[in-house]
């Protein structure tokens, strides 16, 4: 990188090396680099070549190379660079019945197609030679400064010369130098020291996972503290992590088709999303680093009603209405897990219907009530169904959507949990 006095050292090198080579084609030629004017205050050559700097834009390739300067703190974390290009106006001067000015036009231009870079060692020699350059580094910068032709139409290049107010026009053409990169000499606060180098090279990994069914079976709902198996391809590998609901849970078995693991007993009933995360430990002892993760899954956790002593918690109280009149009544299910404050619980009072044949039946929904409203969460429901018709009923409850179990005797017909309802 370079100082401030950088932008002047590309026009004192331009100027020398000019200097050194126009001579050697037209005689007594001179190089000077002042800006164009007319009358007293004229400081072009009588034959020679003028460099005017006229322009300078941010580099576009350069301009975003500059990462962030300073941190979240206010803190100096490097030093930025301006990163420029020098636009110059090279005009032409000498005796116009010999066409000076032609041949000082046709010199510089092969000159400058031959050597379109500064050479470190002329940058150098320029600095030594000019006293108000002493300290310039420009030499020592990453990239050398390179002199690029610019192509100007005539209405582009009236404008540029409409700028110079009372400047007759003379034979020119236009240079665009680069890269000139600028900072300040500030000393920005130093990282912290690396303590430890850890590094590890994975091949790329695909995981798959394809479904999610309960440990004792696929039809089977999927109930709290209950085994699962996740199903899926390239499941296994250094470190495996399964998250639900981003969460990460333990696993009591991996393998490149399933893994196996517990769900823990507080996972609300309702709806979850799955994923099969992996990587590899490195660095501190513990530390995971995952990089890879499977396509995203879902599975529903079944709310259960609990049992106190192998007898439901279903208690019917409150029964109002007499003979065949419809029954109104306040009904408590424990349930678990606990249903939480924002989750909708239904109570569903249901029937068996058995096919004509006997061999089949129907779950058939009587009644349904939602739970009362509850200041936190509970496992304990409250409903408060009316128009009941007298009887016994299966119990059901819905969390989020998702209905507990019914228990089934042998043959598969649902027998309980039961309520009667006098």
């Amino acid at each position: 990188m370079s100082d401030f006095r950088a932008i002047a050292t590309v026009t004192a090198t331009l100027r020398r090396v000019l200097l050194a080579a126009l001579p050697q084609d037209v005689a007594g030629a001179t190089v000077t680099t002042v800006r164009p004017a007319e009358g007293d205050n004229a400081s072009t050559p009588d034959t020679g070549v003028n460099v005017f700097l006229y322009q300078v834009n941010p580099n576009p390739q350069w301009r975003n190379e500059d990462l962030p300067g300073r941190r979240t703190d206010g803190e100096l974390a490097q030093r930025p660079v301006a990163a420029l290009d020098l636009y110059y106006l090279l005009s032409f001067y000498g005796e116009e019945a010999t066409l000076e000015a032609q041949q000082l036009l046709g010199s510089t231009v092969a000159f400058l197609h031959t050597q379109p870079i500064l050479p470190r060692s002329e940058v150098t020699a320029a600095v030594a030679g000019s006293a108000f350059l002493a300290g310039s580094d420009l030499a020592q910068q990453v990239d050398l400064v390179r002199l690029t032709p610019l192509t100007m139409t005539l209405e582009e290049l009236s404008r540029l010369w409409s700028v110079l107010l009372q400047v007759k026009y003379a034979l020119s053409v236009v240079y665009r130098a680069s890269i000139v990169l600028l900072e300040r000499r500030v000393t920005p606060q130093p990282a912290l020291p690396v303590r430890d180098v850890a590094l590890a090279a994975l091949p790329l990994r695909h995981p798959t996972l394809r479904r999610v069914i309960a440990g004792s079976g696929e039809d089977d709902p999927i109930t709290p503290g209950a085994d699962v198996v996740l199903e899926g391809d390239g499941l296994a590998a250094p470190v495996t992590v399964v998250e639900i609901d981003g969460q990460a849970t333990g696993t009591t078995e991996v393998r490149d088709n399933h893994i196996v693991l517990t769900l823990p007993a507080a996972l609300a009933a309702g709806p979850h999303g799955v994923q099969v995360r992996q990587g590899v430990a490195m660095g501190a002892p513990g530390v995971q680093h995952l990089a890879f993760g499977s396509t995203a899954g879902a599975f529903i956790v079944h709310p259960v009603i609990t049992k106190t002593g192998n007898v439901d918690d279903v208690e019917v109280t409150n029964v109002q209405g007499l003979g065949a009149a419809p029954r109104s009544a306040r009904i408590r299910v424990g349930v678990a897990p606990a249903v939480l404050r924002r989750q909708t619980a239904v109570l569903e009072l249901v029937t068996v219907q058995l096919g004509p044949d006997g061999s089949g039946h129907d779950v058939v929904v009587q009644h349904s009530v939602q739970a009362a409203d509850r200041a936190s969460d509970t496992s304990r429901l409250t409903f408060e169904p009316t128009g009941l018709a007298p009887g016994q009923y299966l119990v059901r409850v819905r969390v989020d959507g998702a209905e507990s179990p019914l228990e089934e005797d042998q043959a598969g017909t649902p027998i309980g949990p039961v309520g009667a309802i006098p």
